[in-house]
């Protein structure tokens, strides 16, 4: 890509233009064409912006949402065939007690409890409901989106204005549907770039990847289950915003999405026996991911603020969270990155610190041992727990 000048070179460039073509001193050309000069060269600076844009947009992997003007939706839509997963609400059966003939009105408000794992959160009942004062079970939205409104059987919720003959608790019972964050710019444009480079070959770990492509998934790793070739495995990471803990473990709700997605294209439009999926004589395991705890050793940390121990904490995780198992036949070789070595976290904690600062010793403990480096495999997934100063 090309460098775009400032504007005080391209100032420059324009002034000394028309100095050399009209034969003006520079005092002729700052009494006469020095606001001419200024214009023209904010002018152009503009004119560089929008062609640097243009190109920007012309390559998934740098274009912008179209809500800023870009085409990352477009190549969405040419190469997933959809637009980015939206946030999905939650929905919760709940039981009611109350006396028979009373009337919870529709668009009734609830208010989860501090006994719930998310508290606080609002709720929404959309049909009014007629008590028959036994055995009664309404059905609520959540108002939003994403985990923080998620819910589990026997949370407590509180309604929010009294209703004659109706008790002002109610208690869920099932979850209906787990509610979903919306697909992040970057974990869409990531599902662009994967289908554009995976090649589809009709039940190949390719096609598990690409046909996986649902809500709250970050990415699976496919294979052939030991000793029992005609059944697949499908190790599932969540994305953290939908992960149970907040982590990348798929909650069992993501787990049968992605079944239903693997047996059965989603998109509705295209004809019925254009959409079967999964081979006829696969077997399919839809499974959890298995999380791997990283602990750092820190020792004779010269500066240890707070400040400083956030940042260093902060770029380990990212760090590890591109340390993921390769699949060999559907990751491409150049991209593999499935080793942790002690000297790639060591790197990662000397970047963050100013030149005056310093440790004296780092160890690495993968799962309680102190390793040197690790290789990770099938589904096992590392994350970050401790970071200790000694």
């Amino acid at each position: 890509m090309i460098k775009i000048p400032n504007i005080n070179e391209i100032y420059e460039r324009v002034a000394d233009d028309l100095r050399t073509r009209l034969g003006l001193t520079d005092t002729q050309l700052k009494t006469v064409l020095d606001a001419f000069a200024s214009v023209q060269a904010s002018e152009i600076k503009l004119l560089y912006l929008f062609i640097s844009n243009i190109q920007k947009n012309l390559f998934p992997d740098t274009a912008d949402s179209e809500y800023n003007g870009g085409t990352l939706e477009h190549f969405g839509r040419i190469y997933l065939n959809r637009e980015p997963n939206p946030a999905t609400e939650g929905i919760f059966n709940s039981s009611v007690t109350g006396e028979a003939g009373s009337i919870l009105p529709s668009g009734l408000n609830f208010k989860s409890n501090d006994t719930s794992k998310n508290p606080g959160r609002v709720y929404i009942l959309d049909n009014e409901y007629t008590l028959t004062g036994t055995d009664d079970v309404i059905q609520i939205r959540s108002e939003s989106g994403g985990v923080n409104y998620d819910l589990s059987v026997n949370d407590t919720l509180t309604i929010t204005q009294p209703i004659i003959g109706v008790d002002n608790l109610i208690t869920i019972t099932e979850v209906v549907q787990q509610p979903l964050s919306a697909e992040t710019q970057d974990d869409y444009r990531g599902e662009i770039l994967q289908s554009i480079q995976l090649e589809p070959q009709g039940g190949s770990k390719t096609d598990y990847r690409v046909w996986s492509s649902t809500g709250g998934v970050r990415l699976v790793y496919p294979y052939v289950k030991d000793l029992d070739s005609g059944t697949v495995q499908i190790y599932v990471e969540a994305t953290t915003s939908d992960s149970s803990d907040g982590l990348g473990t798929p909650t069992q709700a993501i787990l049968n999405n992605v079944l239903d997605v693997l047996d059965f294209d989603p998109d509705d439009s295209k004809p019925t026996n254009q959409r079967g999926r999964r081979p006829i004589q696969a077997v399919l395991e839809v499974l959890p991911i298995e999380l791997i705890p990283i602990d750092v050793e820190i020792v004779g940390l010269q500066n240890s603020t707070q400040i400083v121990k956030s940042a260093i904490r902060e770029n380990l995780e990212l760090y590890l969270y591109d340390i993921r198992p390769f699949v060999s036949g559907a990751d491409l070789q150049r991209n593999k990155n499935d080793i942790l070595y002690v000297a790639g976290l060591q790197s990662v904690v000397t970047g963050v610190l100013e030149s005056s600062n310093f440790f004296v010793d780092f160890e690495m403990l993968v799962d309680g041992e102190s390793e040197r480096s690790t290789i990770f495999e099938r589904e096992k997934i590392p994350y970050l727990r401790n970071v200790n100063y000694s």
